[in-house]
């Protein structure tokens, strides 16, 4: 059964501490003015992780290579695909956006797109500066073997994704595999054979691939 959203989306009015999730300011404690309830808030997130990620043409939208759609389009695309959020802003768009744990998205210059997971195939143009030495990928003991010997690809992505620290990998991993096994990525190494990685998130690093002479398995991750 799916958890129902119970995270709101306010802004600190009072002190101008700006948009935050959650019942109270993280900054002063004081409750804010309501942006988004959970409800709308959620489906909000999941229509924008859709649209950016998978399937812009079904909101009838124009993406470019690089990922990007007009952001006022696609407000009015939503509104009019789903009546419940037919009160859509700017200003909400930038709330989700400013607000997102993740730092999935970008909005910049009135475009829109999301920075990482996509399965539509892009020429994203990401950070390549300040990636730390380090990465980390979570698999199975049985990938592992074959990343190892033939290096990391994508798979139901069109890049592959990394972490920042090995906890992110772990948490990421559990997900879908329980009991993960974490590999090290040297990045300057990558670097060095022309494969760079770029910043895509918060704690996400994307890349095309990963030499196998890149990897190492972290020695107590099996």
């Amino acid at each position: 059964m799916r958890r129902q959203p119970d995270e709101p989306l306010k802004e600190c009015t009072k002190n101008q501490h700006g948009y935050y999730r959650g019942e109270k300011c993280q900054y002063c404690s004081e409750e804010g003015e309501l942006v988004l309830s959970p409800r709308n808030l959620d489906q909000f997130g999941r229509i924008m992780a859709g649209v950016l990620r998978h399937f812009p043409d079904r909101f009838e939208l124009d993406m470019d290579q690089q990922g990007w759609v007009d952001a006022e389009e696609f407000i009015t695309s939503v509104k009019f695909k789903r009546q419940n959020l037919g009160s859509l802003t700017m200003t909400h768009l930038r709330a989700v956006v400013e607000t997102d744990p993740k730092g999935r998205y970008q909005l910049e210059g009135g475009r829109l797109r999301a920075t990482y997971a996509h399965s539509i195939e892009l020429d994203l143009d990401l950070p390549t500066d300040g990636v730390p030495e380090h990465l980390y990928f979570a698999c199975t003991q049985e990938d592992s073997e074959e990343y190892l010997e033939q290096g990391l690809y994508p798979l139901d992505r069109q890049m592959v994704h990394l972490s920042g620290t090995r906890l992110n990998a772990l948490e990421a991993g559990r997900h879908i595999i329980g009991k993960p096994v974490v590999l090290l990525i040297d990045v300057r190494a990558a670097e060095e054979a022309e494969k760079p990685i770029m910043k895509a998130g918060t704690t996400v690093y994307v890349t095309n691939e990963v030499l196998a002479s890149c990897l190492r398995k972290l020695p107590d991750s099996a």
